[in-house]
């Protein structure tokens, strides 16, 4: 007779684990499956050993600025291997960090393979030996993988995914990143500050595709001025990989043939569902994840799914919600399920990028009337105290009571700021109410308020 639950999470990445926690909270009988460490691709093999390195790239790019705040520096160097030995450090130390908080809660954990099978059931496999467990409820949280191209498989040497290039202990003296994503922009970034040659390759004709378009040119040219070569509207055609080097047939504008050291390929993901489901476990897709109805649940009763497994925004904080969503709709009284609509969107390079609500150019494809509050980075005192003056705040304000339409930040710290536009679209927030509150001074946050002011045409500063 299989051990039976209230709950069983098949994943522990952002959505299965904040789901597997919450009911342990309500008060219910809990497992939680996964194969690899907790934490899923985010804490392990994506946000946050990513963002280690960037912190990395971003503290070794100040030394080399020295003295533009006045002091001297010579001799300065790096140990790439270190570096990513510090990001995987940091990787297992939160992936620890959820094991105590499933133990603390009364969370069971079952490392292995699980299989969803019919009846509710989930079989766990590891080192050949096979459990078999059974829920009221299953949650389907396994997460996407990193796609690739059929004529560029991946070896993890010369062709890598992120999950390779993350514990790459050699910097590749030149590189092409395929697909100019969050993922391939942050790597350009961080491989051309330790000094590789790097090439950017986009299919569309900006990075950031669905980006604000001013935000995507002036992410350009601030990677430009890098000396990272990027090519949009191009196509890799085809591909040799030979023992020291890959050569890339490459279509675009023009057609090129590059010859790199080694290829990234950040052209998106894909769900992780058919090694998770056994045969008569019938599950609707839709464009290939898994579709759910407004509660969470999928097609076969009882199961619901959430975070990246059911697509796109493909973005953690989301996932969390999701997860939190689903469980509370399972297990709380009267409690109704919301899908996530508004959310932010980061990318860590310097300078960084975040993103919410509206573009300037879905907000003029909609017909809708609005006014923009654009303020620059060499307007704010902190930025140029900083030596961080390259950048923007653009705020997309409905007319004519001014709410927030959407916010678009290009420049230093634009993760941190995009928060407060967050919530202040969450509680329907306008422009005169940004610029009412009081931001400190001196702070990057002013130029919130100082945005809101230029959309009312009494800019103060500029």
């Amino acid at each position: 007779m299989p051990e039976s639950y209230d709950l069983i999470v098949l994943g522990g990445g952002p959505a299965g684990y904040v789901a597997a926690l919450r009911a342990a909270q309500l008060g219910r009988k809990v497992a939680c499956v996964e194969r690899e460490k907790l934490g899923g691709t985010c804490g392990n093999w994506g946000c946050i050993p990513s963002k280690a390195l960037l912190k990395s790239a971003e503290v070794f790019d100040l030394f080399r600025r020295a003295e533009e705040f006045g002091l001297r520096s010579s001799g300065h160097a790096f140990d790439f291997s270190a570096v990513i030995g510090r990001s995987r450090s940091i990787a297992d130390r939160m992936a620890k960090g959820v094991d105590h908080l499933f133990s603390s809660r009364g969370v069971k954990l079952f490392r292995g393979q699980g299989t969803l099978f019919p009846d509710r059931k989930i079989r766990v496999v590891q080192d050949g030996s096979e459990e078999m467990l059974a829920a009221r409820h299953i949650l389907l949280a396994t997460g996407c993988r990193p796609k690739t191209l059929p004529f560029l498989p991946v070896q993890g040497e010369r062709v890598l995914t992120s999950r390779q290039a993350l514990a790459l202990t050699e910097l590749p003296e030149s590189i092409a990143i395929i697909g100019g994503g969050a993922i391939g922009v942050e790597f350009a970034y961080f491989y051309s500050v330790f000094g590789s040659r790097v090439i950017l390759i986009e299919l569309m004709p900006g990075l950031l595709p669905g980006c604000d378009g001013e935000v995507s040119k002036g992410l350009a040219r601030d990677l430009s001025k890098r000396g990272i070569q990027i090519l949009t509207s191009a196509k890799v055609e085809s591909a040799q990989v030979g023992e020291k080097s890959v050569v890339l047939e490459v279509a675009g504008r023009v057609r090129q043939r590059l010859e790199v050291s080694s290829v990234l390929v950040a052209i998106g993901v894909e769900p992780n569902i058919d090694d998770s489901v056994a045969p008569g476990v019938e599950l609707e897709r839709a464009g290939g994840f898994l579709k759910v109805d407004a509660r969470y649940e999928t097609s076969y009763p009882g199961v619901f799914a959430a975070g990246d497994l059911i697509g796109p925004p493909l973005l953690a904080h989301v996932a969390f919600r999701e997860g939190l969503e689903a469980v509370e709709g399972i297990f709380v009284p009267g409690k109704v399920p919301t899908r996530v609509e508004f959310f932010p969107s980061c990318v860590y390079c310097q300078p960084q990028v975040a993103m919410l609500g509206l573009t300037e150019e879905q907000a003029r494809e909609q017909k809708l009337a609005f006014r923009i509050g654009r303020y620059p980075y060499t307007a704010n005192g902190k930025a140029m105290a900083s030596g961080d003056s390259a950048g923007f705040v653009k705020i997309l304000f409905a007319e004519p009571h001014g709410e927030i339409l959407g916010a678009h930040i290009l420049g230093a710290e634009a993760s941190e700021l995009i928060a407060e536009l967050s919530v202040a679209i969450a509680c329907e927030g306008t422009s005169a109410e940004l610029h009412e509150a009081i931001h400190p001074h001196p702070t990057l946050s002013e130029m919130i308020g100082e945005a809101a002011l230029v959309a009312e045409n009494r800019p103060l500063h500029i």
